[in-house]
């Protein structure tokens, strides 16, 4: 059955609120007999350990000063010893955020009793993780198979963010509730980012929940969602952010009112936004260009035709500056600094590049997206937080070039992989922003093509040449670039045990192609008596299915179409004949998204394999996963295949 990720956005809005009241989450000592003696979840027998229950509740708290309080309560069941890692507690955070009352116990039958081992106030830990975070961090004493683990904390915050109520995470939860009570003077988006209908949903107006003095009583907005029986998130290859697709409530702060009335807006129109990434982001940093009319080498500013000029610009930003593997710039960005020091962030160095083709008077515009990593946007409620990572755009002859002078290995108009998450926003000052998908400029594919022939002393050996296109070429490059020949050949036979490398050569590296020949011998073929059995597919085989789930509730992305070919000629040694061969196949799924090709011919004196596959989409959604599951599976299936070559 085709299951969809909904988005269900609820807008709350109540007048004239301004503190609250305390509200309570579970006591320790819920725990039962019936979950100490549970062996396994019913409904997931797999399962390292289970959440019993979850409670959050989050509310505005007079006894520490009116911020935000989340009360958090949890009970776990522990099965075995790879559960025993939900034991550990690590409580993130932020600048002023802090952690208050920290309880937790754990349960476990001994000789027939139960017996009870309280967390200790020393066996909490603080630790600094950046200048921004901390971690608190407690394990729970005496984990055994079968304990059950209970425990509560709470969260003061000074922010106005409320953080995501995670429903689903790596192991199956039976109940999660999460409450909030939520200020009239806030007005908060709430969205349920989910594949599954909620249990429990609750709203609803509480009069008189709140009270400051000198001001008086105000009402909260009270919303309660849960759910029941929650699998646990299995992630697989090919695939966006886990964030994109576990279920869960996301809060998103629109406004908030004073005690003047006054409101002030958080979430704005998306012009407002680009003025946000304008002013705060970019530092007023997009107007430097008469800096690098001066800076930039005139035998490149006096270059004519505008691509190859643009081409010189983007090789000297590239070889010039270095990445110093941050997306965001800590400080204020300086483009000038970052220039003149040869060095800088992702932000810093990309309006650089922004910044040069200004000077020379080409068409450029500054473009923010999100990282496959960090999620996919929501276009619903602008928002700049989202964004992690800035490209540069250009237009030459009406053809459109995204940029990233991060990575010294990208040719032009080749974008990281990583960028290739859905739409992306386009700057533009003068006209109005907007947003454009990002596709790569290159078509991605490999083509390998191999030849085997026996020696006169009955050692195969042969050639092997490869030749890789888009993302597998700049794979390769990267290897080439980070390794010495000898480490790289060392990681190659790794990967291909079955072969010896004698010769290697980049024979060209280009935008078009990079091409490598590998001299090889196969040492350890199969002989038993007058029969030669050869695998002839001894280069860049699949052997393991990438897809291994039952059913996948979210979407392959491959992030890219792409195909792989191999051309094979085994050349049949004297005394020999073709004893037994692969048969021919095909296979296409529905509306021929995906094609596959395996040809067979053979002569007295060689056999020649033709394989292709190739798939046309870079995304394929769950309902089509069971057809790529079965694809790979062919793909496997005949690469694993055998020649038998028999003597006369």
């Amino acid at each position: 059955m085709k299951k969809l990720l909904f988005i269900v956005v609820i807008t709350f809005t109540i007048t004239k609120v301004f503190a609250q009241k305390n509200g309570k989450t579970p006591k320790l000592g819920q725990t039962t007999q019936e979950e100490l003696k549970m062996a396994v979840y019913s409904k997931d027998s797999t399962a390292n350990a289970v959440v019993l229950e979850e409670i959050g509740y989050t509310f505005v708290d007079k006894k520490n000063d009116y911020d935000f309080r989340t009360d958090i309560y949890k009970r776990v069941k522990i099965f075995n010893n790879n559960g025993y890692d939900q034991a550990t507690i690590k409580i993130p955070l932020y600048k002023k955020e802090r952690v208050k009352y920290i309880k937790a116990v754990t349960y476990n039958i001994e000789n027939n009793n139960e017996t009870k081992v309280f967390l200790l106030d020393s066996q909490v830990f603080t630790k600094s993780i950046s200048e921004n975070w901390k971690e608190v961090s407690f394990t729970l004493p005496n984990i055994k198979d079968g304990s059950v683990i209970e425990y509560r904390y709470s969260v003061i915050s000074p922010y106005t963010s409320l953080d995501d109520w995670k429903f689903q995470t790596n192991i199956p939860k039976i109940k999660s509730d999460y409450t909030a009570s939520i200020p009239g003077n806030w007005r908060y988006n709430i969205v349920l980012r989910s594949n599954r209908k909620l249990d429990r949903n609750e709203s609803y107006k509480k009069r008189g929940c709140l009270y400051i003095g000198g001001i008086g009583e105000g009402d909260c907005a009270v919303v309660s969602y849960g759910m029941d029986h929650i699998p646990a998130f299995k992630s697989e290859d090919f695939m966006l952010s886990e964030e994109n697709f576990k279920s869960k409530i996301i809060f998103e702060l629109v406004s908030f009112t004073n005690t003047n009335g006054v409101t002030t807006k958080y979430t704005k129109t998306w012009k407002d936004a680009d003025k946000t990434l304008k002013n705060n982001f970019f530092d007023q940093q997009t107007s430097k260009k008469s800096y690098f009319k001066k800076k930039l080498p005139q035998e490149i500013l006096s270059i004519t035709p505008q691509l190859e000029k643009a081409k010189e610009i983007y090789k000297h930003i590239q070889n010039k500056l270095s990445w110093n593997h941050k997306y965001w710039s800590r400080e204020k960005i300086r483009v000038k600094q970052v220039y003149e020091n040869n060095s800088g962030a992702v932000d810093g160095i990309n309006l650089v590049l922004y910044n040069a083709m200004q000077a020379a008077g080409i068409e450029s515009y500054l473009v923010t997206l999100s990282t496959r990593n960090n999620g996919q946007i929501t276009k619903l409620h602008p928002s700049v937080s989202a964004f992690n990572y800035v490209l540069v755009k250009v237009i030459l002859d009406g053809e459109t070039y995204f940029l990233d002078a991060t990575d010294k290995q990208l040719f032009f108009g080749e974008i990281p992989f990583k960028c290739l998450n859905g739409k992306a926003r386009v700057i533009d000052f003068k006209k109005g922003s907007y947003w454009e998908l990002l596709k790569p400029k290159f078509y991605s594919s490999e083509r390998n093509n191999i030849t085997l022939a026996f020696n006169e002393d009955g050692i195969l050996s042969g050639n092997i040449i490869s030749a890789k296109k888009g993302y597998p070429s700049l794979r390769t490059r990267r290897k080439l670039e980070t390794k010495s020949t000898e480490e790289y050949l060392e990681s190659f036979e790794s990967n291909h045990p079955d072969l010896e490398v004698s010769h290697f050569e980049v024979i060209s590296n280009t935008s078009e192609a990079l091409k490598t020949s590998y001299q090889v011998e196969v040492p350890d073929f199969n002989m038993e008596g007058d029969i030669i059995k050869i695998n002839p597919f001894v280069f860049d085989k699949y052997d393991k299915n990438p897809f291994k789930l039952k059913e996948r509730n979210y979407p392959v992305d491959f992030g890219y179409a792409w195909a792989n070919s191999y051309f094979i000629t085994l050349k049949i040694p004297d005394g020999y004949i073709v004893s037994k061969t692969p048969e021919n196949a095909t296979l296409s799924l529905p509306e021929k998204s995906a094609r596959l090709m395996f040809r067979v011919n053979k002569t007295d004196k060689e056999i020649k394999i033709y394989m292709k596959f190739n798939f046309k989409k870079a995304i394929y959604t769950n309902v089509e996963y069971h057809y790529l599951k079965e694809f790979f599976k062919k793909i496997i299936e005949l690469q694993d295949t055998f020649i038998e070559l028999k003597k006369k």
